[in-house]
């Protein structure tokens, strides 16, 4: 039961305060030190960029940076959320899409960085919404991590903006859901921790052929804790083992999986991670060290770069945009 409740522990830090709070140590960052921002702007003209999520005690921001931001400089834009819960992610079309601690989620209009907000939705079944992945959020359907449906296991939801969520996926393998990903031809898959039927606590992958179904549970993984699932360019499956901390590289998993790459080390503590557009860079919500660390990647390697934390102390999410074309 360790596992669980570790993992447990820290998705609720994520919700109510901050990671760093829940244990974490100074930041370690290889560039400069961390500086107070004050007058970020709420809109930036940029195309590019990398979005970090930051928790405050009065409320809570996902910032804006340059995408190569090795001198550490400050954020170029940012959002107004409440309390981001989990992951952040870009969608195929440059829209932000931000699970909220109340459990809703809200998506921003890309695709330039920091744009107004779309709209918000509060899944069918009361989940906490932890993480979401969608090609087009403004127009298209929304697949979402609900870390736990109600008082029951996790599951995932669809949803559009149009019409909310209105249908629920689950698999008796499943239980607290921590992340999804869906690839180009509409496939899609949880990470979660096993059912307490499968001994509990450990990690599992489950595989839904057309994002529907009740999934199939994938062999072959080899991660010890669930974590950030994210896919690059040639279709590999990029999950993060949290608590580790490291990452694995996987192919196929419908629903055998094949190792690609890894375990790679990671350089901090981090539950999630997201890739650039050209799956040439990997960077993880460095929840140990309240920072976000970026990595020179391929299938075959994941190397650390640099980290960054100007105007963060306790980022839990990252994300890309453009994210990768799948």
């Amino acid at each position: 039961m360790q596992i669980s409740i570790l993992a447990r522990y820290a998705l609720s830090c994520v919700a109510v305060a901050t990671l760093a709070s829940c244990g974490g140590s100074q930041p370690l960052v290889a560039t400069g030190a961390p500086r107070p921002v004050f007058g970020i702007p709420a809109r930036n003209s940029a195309s590019s960029g990398i979005y970090a999520s930051e928790y405050h005690n009065s409320g809570s921001i996902v910032y804006g940076y340059r995408k190569n931001n090795r001198r550490n400089d400050p954020p170029i834009c940012s959002e107004s959320v409440t309390y981001p819960r989990g992951d952040i992610a870009v969608d195929g079309k440059g829209n932000l899409i931000v699970p909220e601690s109340f459990g809703e989620f809200s998506v921003f209009k890309g695709p330039g960085m920091c744009g107004p907000e779309l709209g918000s939705i509060y899944p069918c079944c009361g989940g906490g919404v932890v993480d979401a992945a969608s090609a087009d959020a403004a127009n298209g359907t929304i697949t979402i991590a609900a870390f736990q449906d109600g008082s029951s296991a996790g599951s995932i939801e669809l949803c559009t903006l149009k019409h909310g969520c209105t249908t629920n996926l689950r698999n008796p393998d499943m239980n607290f859901v921590y992340s999804v990903a869906v690839a180009r031809n509409g496939d899609c898959w949880a990470s979660s921790e096993q059912a307490e039927s499968m001994g509990s606590g450990g990690a599992v992958l489950t595989y839904f052929k057309d994002c529907s179904g009740s999934g199939q549970t994938a062999t072959g993984y080899q991660n010890a804790y669930a974590g950030g699932l994210d896919i690059d360019v040639n279709g590999n499956l990029v999950s993060i083992s949290a608590t580790t901390p490291a990452v694995y590289v996987y192919s196929a998993c419908n629903p055998a999986c094949k190792t690609v790459g890894g375990p790679f080390s990671l350089h901090g503590g981090a539950i999630y991670g997201h890739l650039d557009k050209d799956s040439t860079y990997f960077a993880t919500a460095d929840s140990q060290y309240g920072q976000v660390d970026v990595y020179r990647y391929s299938p075959k390697a994941v190397t650390y770069m640099y980290s960054f934390n100007n105007g963060l102390s306790s980022s839990t999410a990252v994300a890309y945009n453009p994210r990768s074309k799948l």
